[in-house]
This record gives C-alpha cells, structure tokens and sequence, in this order.
C-alpha cells in the first residue's frame, strides 16, 4: 500500500512538474459547456488551460489561447501586456472566430490574418493530418461531422497542418512576424469537435507546439504606466502656430513658425530667443542639423514637393542665425519620429517605452509604435499623456530621455515619475534692492524647500533657496544654480543676468 501510495505520488509529481499553463483568455460570451469539456480534456494532456478576463499575470503563462474573443475590445493595456508578451517568445493560439473584417492592431492581422468570408459554413469534413504536430498518434484519415468553420486569410508564414478532402485548410501552424509560434484552427470548438478524439489530439499538438518556445525566455510582467506617473511643464511661449522642431543640443532647441519666425530655446539657461523673420523658410515642414553642426553651425529646412528643397541657416550662437544662399534638392527625412533609447528607465522615460518608436499622427496625437527585430512596426497605441487635438506639432528627445512636445503656441517637457517622485526643475528670479552702486541683489528659486540649493555667483559660493549677493557695477554677470533633493536627484541652470537700476526681473 505504502509503495503504490510512493508510486502515486512520483506519477503526480512528473506530472505537475510537466504541466503547461497556458492563458484562455475570453472577452465575450461562449458556450461554457464546451469550454469547460476544453478545459478538462486539456488536462489529460498535461495542458492547464486558465480562464482569465485581465492580463495582468501573464508572465505566468506560456501562452495565450485565444477563445471567445473580440479584438475590438482590448484595453490599451491588455494589449500592450500581449504585445510584450509575445515579442519574447510567448505562444500565441487561436479557434474559430476570432477575426473581423477589420482590426485595430497591426500585430493581431500579421498573427491570425484577416477574415476573408465572416459567414460561417456546415458541412461534412474528412480531416487527412497533414503534419502529426508533436507526435500525437492521429489517425491518418479521420472525420468530424457538421464542423462549423470560417473561412480565412492566413499570414503568409502559416502553413497548413489540417486541411479536407478538397484541400481547404482548417488549421494552421508557423512563426509569427514577432518571431512566436502561432497556432490556429478556423474549426468551431463545440462539444461535437472537442469530443472527436483525433480531432482534440490535432488540437493539443498545436497547444504544445507554441508552448515550446516560451520555457527558454524570460518574460518579465509589463508594468503599464499610468497618466499620473507624468507632468508636463511650460518651457517656453512667446511664439504663435509653431510648425516643426529640432532638438540637437541643450544649447540648441529649434522652433520654426508658419510665418517663418524662428526661436532658439536653451534648455541651460531656461531662455528663449528670438532670432528673427525669415519668410523663405515659410512652409517648411521639417529641420535637421548637419553632422558636423560643431563646427559650421547649419540647420537644414526641408520643404514638401516632388523634389523636396532644403535650404540653410546658419547658427552664429545660440541667439543670433542668418539665412545663406544655399538651395539644393533631396528626399525628405522622417517627420517627428524618434526611438527612445534601450536604457529609457534610466534617462526620463518609463521602461515600458524602451526601444519604442514615438511619432506625431495626422490628427495631431503621440503615437507609440512597437517594433519587431527587424524595425518593423508591429503595433501602434496613443502615448499615455494626450494633448488638444490639432495643437500638438512636433516632438523630441532630450538626452536624458524626457520628451519635448511643441504645441501652436508653447513648447513643453514631458517628465516621469520614478521611484524617487519627479525630478527638480529649477529655476531663479531676481530683485535689484539698490538704487545706486553697489548693488545689492536678492535671488530666489521657483521650487519650494526640501531641496539644497547650491549658488555660483562672481566666484563665489552661496547655498540656500533665497541669497543675497553684492554686485559693484553693473552689468552682466553669470550665474549657476543647482538644486538637489534627498534622493539624489538634480538639476542646474545656468544664464547671464543684466544688473541695472533697482528693478524687479525675471
């Protein structure tokens, strides 16, 4: 007794130790009679098909069954948690009717494909195993009565592993464009097909075909940020229906208008300048700065055409530019686009955004593009901060990974909350309280206490949120102010100031 109870345990332990969990993930009514047979059947295969209704756990699967599902309805997070999941090797399976004329998500079409015909046929189908999928033992000619099935566009890199006697194809297995396995069967399953003992074979050797990939992998769960985890700050006005925006430097920020106005913005002294009307460079739809921009300070503007024309400005410094002769004809680089780099977390964006492409849509939103290992863009979903429609212009990176947005009339910053809060944005006035030489002068920080506030004023070294420094003369002096909170996190600013008469400046 003792030795069959020892026996019976080794077996359920192998067993366990063997198991699959695999995600039945629904959103829509079903038959609940099938899909609890489902569910039981898998079992004797050591498949532990789950039911959920969230994503949130998914890292705990090795693959996501798709089962009286509506594409339509998926969250932005649901689907971001699908997205990632499969991008590192998740399986990915699919029954019946699952698919819509149209789809909102591009990964969803290359996966499934697209549905061809949504009116379901009955009829009589003799079943020939075109591939046994993981060795099941199927009969080599076998029937399933009344089958219910769709008729489909596959994804070309699906193959036929089921198909009739006329040689229409009812399941499908491959490598998706994620670089995932994907298995699909256009058949219904009800009570009549999961009954058919061939026919549930055919299907769990599917299962254990996408299952496969996912135990070398390291699927980490997705960590979906929330509006709340961002502020957006003011960094600059002034300017009226703003058209393109190149960032390049923290000396260099670029603001191009439709009247052809341009504005430079220092993101070190926290200024901007205007450096003047230039009405040939109305309409111009995008800027970039040349390679070698160190050494002959030019910044090109694109124009739209068949041939689109680029002309020039030179940058004196950061307050001063002319526009030269220089015209010449070339292809038009990408609008607006650019790629958060791999170490985001730890540069201003959320980890989630890491290796994400981040563009402005026609409709004037933030659209955030996932990408295959070929660069190809397999998914697209609205950036978690929104801005009035129309308005937004232009986006950009910083190097240290926070996003500039360039509205019509403002230029904004995008920061991230991490584990430390927000990081400081500092900033100072001053106040000139002498009516003649020497002039004593009072400086004040824009952000409240709780910070160390560290002065470089004429040589000298001041700390405090509010100093007072003594100026003999007036003139412009250069001025330093750094801020840091306990965390460890800072920020600087460093601008000239013009010391005058007893007046209050900002």
């Amino acid at each position: 007794m003792v030795l069959r109870l020892l026996i019976g345990m080794i077996l359920f332990s192998n067993l366990v130790l063997g198991q699959s969990n695999v995600c039945l993930f629904t959103n829509k009514p079903g038959s609940e009679e099938s899909k609890k047979l489902l569910i039981e059947k898998a079992k004797l295969f050591n498949i532990n098909l789950i039911e959920v209704h969230n994503l949130e756990k998914l890292n705990e699967f090795e693959a996501v069954f798709f089962l009286d599902f509506d594409e339509s309805k998926l969250s932005i997070k649901d689907n971001s948690a699908l997205v990632s999941f499969f991008k590192n090797g998740g399986g990915a399976l699919g029954a019946f009717d699952i698919q819509t004329k149209t789809t909102n998500r591009i990964w969803f079409e290359q996966m499934f494909g697209k549905l061809e015909n949504p009116m379901p046929e009955k009829k009589d189908l003799d079943l020939i195993p075109v591939q046994d999928l993981n060795n099941m033992g199927l009969s080599p000619l076998w029937k399933t009565p009344s089958a219910e099935f769709v008729n489909l566009k596959v994804p070309k890199y699906l193959k036929a592993v089921l198909m009739n006697l006329e040689g229409r194809a009812v399941s499908w297995s491959g490598v998706s464009e994620l670089s995932n396995k994907v298995y699909y069967t256009a058949l219904k399953l009800n009570l009549s097909s999961i009954q058919n003992q061939d026919f549930f074979k055919s299907l769990v050797g599917g299962i254990k075909s996408v299952v496969s990939t996912k135990k070398d992998s390291n699927i980490e769960p997705v960590v979906f940020p929330e509006i709340k985890d961002f502020r957006v700050l003011k960094l600059a006005e002034g300017f009226q229906n703003a058209r393109a925006l190149e960032y390049f430097s923290p000396t260099y920020c670029i603001i191009l208008t439709e009247k052809g106005e341009l504005f430079n913005y220092n993101s070190l002294s926290k200024e901007t300048s205007y450096l003047g009307l230039f009405e040939s460079l109305s309409g111009a739809l995008d800027i970039t700065a040349d390679p070698e921009f160190g050494i002959n300070g030019y910044f090109y503007f694109y124009f739209d055409g068949d041939k689109s024309t680029v002309k020039r400005v030179k940058m004196l410094d950061a307050k001063k530019a002319e526009l030269d002769d220089f015209i010449l004809e070339s292809s038009m680089p990408v609008k607006n686009t650019f790629i958060s780099n791999v170490d985001s977390s730890n540069i201003g964006m959320a980890k989630y955004y890491q290796g994400k492409q981040f563009s402005v849509s026609k409709i004037g939103n933030i659209e955030v593009s996932t990408l295959n290992a070929d660069q190809q863009v397999i998914d697209v979903e609205p950036f978690v901060v929104s801005f009035e429609a129309q308005s937004l212009k232009g986006i950009a990176q910083k190097e240290n990974g926070e996003m500039l947005v360039m509205m019509k009339d403002s230029l904004n910053l995008i920061q991230y909350k991490f584990e430390n809060g927000f990081p400081p944005f500092v900033n100072f006035t001053f106040k000139n309280l002498s009516l003649k030489p020497p002039y004593k002068v009072e400086f004040d920080t824009n952000i409240d206490e709780g910070y160390n506030f560290e002065w470089e004023i004429s040589g000298k070294k001041l700390v405090g949120k509010k100093v007072i420094q003594v100026f003999k003369t007036a003139g412009d002096y250069p001025i330093k102010l750094r801020a840091t909170n306990a965390k460890g996190q800072t920020d600087f600013i460093l601008k000239t100031i013009k010391i005058e008469k007893a007046i209050t400046l900002k």
